[in-house]
């Protein structure tokens, strides 16, 4: 698992008696509500570490702090009965701690059996100091899942605690990542779920559905559910997974639809998150059937193909963008024609779509407002435009450069709103030049790297004052960047988009030699030498040599790479 699938919050939710849940979110140290004691009010801190289960952890860390919510301050000397319950109300451990320190530090090593290892104070509670934490063996922490702790507040100071109560009750969920194997298409994949409430019983693949699931335990009891704030979930599917890189995913919880956020900016992983509320609990309770009472399955199924948004889509560069609406109702899609040309003066063609989140279909019948802002000030206001097809193509007339905002709202009269940007620049001013370069046709597609084919030519030496043009002979808009792809923009030159027949130019002024790439495509490389006596021998070149010299390739296929060199002045023949 990569380090971003770690960073997952640690799910809070804290109960103080009979008053109402207040949520608190992950960090691992939570607070509870306060409490009327000693004529002041108090709150409890309880922090965990690691606060998400991974498998091997030989101790949690289990610490609470007593806050004077009055002042603000962290007391000490206090001690406390503490009791441990599972998610179904057994408990687990039950014991009273002491600290005269301002943390009651105690170390949880997960086990079947229970023991306490420590020191006790001369009324018989246990010692569990800054010098002398407690350490509890308990059947705490073996799985993720819900664990219910009541922290009584007996004496602060030696000196006994008054109040109508003194019991602070915390119910938090321990995250869990759960390695499982999944049969796909007879391939074997690696996966993991993340369950921030309870431990998972099984998991399924079904290949004629093109479903995953897994289960958990779970009461549906409506006024246990009222008393969680809401469930939290997720699967990590490895990019390698077809049916769900390339298809759109559908959630399901015990088989009734479900919109969760599916998040794809990763490398290597999608991550598909459950989020419940007891809300939208409450709304399941009257469709799920009896038999599922006691379960909750969370469902990945394989929808339609994809319309992909390429990784670093700009609308400049001629991409679809795709953006959610605010209310998660619509996702809109634009486009702007002509592609890669956005210059003040022109006539840009705003080709809008509307589509449904989750299985990604034209919407039709639509009636929506387009806003077009020009550096903060509105250039365009339509109102109650149609794509009643689903689609829509507008016409704005950009007169100056800047920054541009286009807003969709008021789609069908609903509170919905997505928003685009974009920039309108000058042209690049093409000088005439001394050397041409050629952009290849196809070089949009890995491969031109290995015979450094990418920029005809790829290696070009030149005299100081002189001008380099690139010609884009490709249909696909690329960029000629001063940098490397491994260390990045070097910041010299930069000719941002050039759209498919159009041409950059250059004047090299100083000596030295400079590398550069394609941003957009960054396996194409090449490299300009300025004025220098070093000559720039292409890696390929570098290669035959040493390849001919051991024997790896034959006379001729050397000889090419010696024609190479005389056909681009590299090495010149006397007569």
């Amino acid at each position: 698992m990569n380090t971003k699938s770690f960073l997952v919050f640690f799910s809070i939710i804290t109960i103080i008696g009979f008053t109402p849940i207040v949520f608190a979110g992950g960090s691992g140290s939570e607070e509870s509500d306060v409490l009327f004691i000693n004529q002041n009010y108090f709150k409890v801190q309880l922090e965990t570490s690691p606060s998400i289960l991974t498998g091997d952890e030989t101790q949690i860390n289990f610490d609470i702090i007593t806050i004077n919510d009055d002042i603000g301050k962290i007391i000490s000397g206090v001690e406390y009965r503490i009791e441990i319950f599972d998610g179904q109300g057994n408990l687990l451990v039950d014991f009273e701690a002491f600290s005269p320190n301002e943390k009651l530090e105690t170390l949880i090593v997960p086990s079947q059996n229970l023991n306490f290892i420590g020191e006790t104070t001369q009324n018989g509670s246990w010692l569990a100091s800054n010098d002398s934490p407690l350490t509890i063996e308990a059947p705490l922490f073996l799985d993720g899942g819900l664990v219910d702790a009541n922290f009584t507040i007996l004496s602060i100071d030696s000196q006994p605690v008054s109040g109508n109560e003194t019991t602070f009750q915390i119910l938090f969920t321990m995250g869990e990542f759960i390695p499982f194997s999944a049969q796909i298409d007879n391939i074997s994949h690696e996966l993991i779920f993340a369950t921030y409430f309870d431990k998972i019983e099984k998991f399924h693949y079904d290949n004629n559905d093109k479903k995953l699931t897994a289960q958990m335990p779970f009461n549906w009891d409506e006024d246990f559910i009222e008393s969680i704030p809401f469930v939290h979930a997720e699967y990590y599917i490895p990019k390698t997974v077809d049916i769900f890189n390339e298809h759109e995913i559908l959630l399901t919880v015990n088989d009734i639809s479900f919109f969760g956020t599916i998040d794809r900016s990763g490398d290597e992983e999608i991550v598909v998150h459950f989020l419940l509320s007891s809300k939208k609990l409450l709304k399941m309770f009257d469709e799920i059937s009896s038999d599922q009472y006691d379960k909750m399955i969370f469902g990945i199924e394989s929808g339609k193909k994809r319309d992909v948004q390429k990784k670093d889509a700009s609308l400049e560069n001629g991409d679809k963008v795709i953006v959610l609406s605010s209310e998660e109702d619509w996702k809109f899609h634009l486009s702007l024609t002509p592609q890669g040309k956005i210059n003040p003066g022109n006539d840009i063609t705003l080709h809008v779509e509307f589509h449904d989140p989750i299985s990604n279909t034209l919407i039709q019948q639509n009636i929506y407002d387009l806003d077009v802002f020009l550096d903060g000030k509105i250039i365009e206001s339509k109102k109650s435009l149609e794509a009643y097809d689903g689609t829509d193509s507008v016409i704005v007339h950009f007169a100056q450069t800047g920054s541009v905002l286009v807003r969709i709202s008021n789609v069908n009269n609903f509170d919905t709103s997505g928003e685009f940007s974009f920039k309108i620049t000058e042209p690049k001013e093409i000088i005439s030049g001394d050397h041409v370069v050629h952009i290849a046709a196809g070089t949009s597609l890995p491969g031109c790297e290995n015979n450094d084919s990418c920029y005809e030519p790829s290696s070009l030496n030149i005299l100081p004052n002189q001008v380099v043009l690139w010609n884009n002979k490709d249909n696909t808009a690329h960029t000629v960047t001063s940098g490397t792809p491994d260390v990045g923009i070097s910041g010299i030159f930069d000719s941002e988009i050039i759209p498919g027949g159009e041409k950059f130019s250059y004047k090299f002024e100083k000596q030295g030699i400079y590398d550069y790439y394609c941003t957009l495509h960054p396996w194409m490389i090449g490299t300009i030498s300025v004025g220098t006596s070093e000559l720039i021998i292409p890696t390929w070149i570098k290669n035959n040599a040493g390849w001919w010299a051991d024997g790896s390739i034959n006379d001729d296929s050397f000889i090419q790479g010696i024609q190479f060199l005389i056909k681009e002045g590299v090495l010149q023949i006397q007569n």
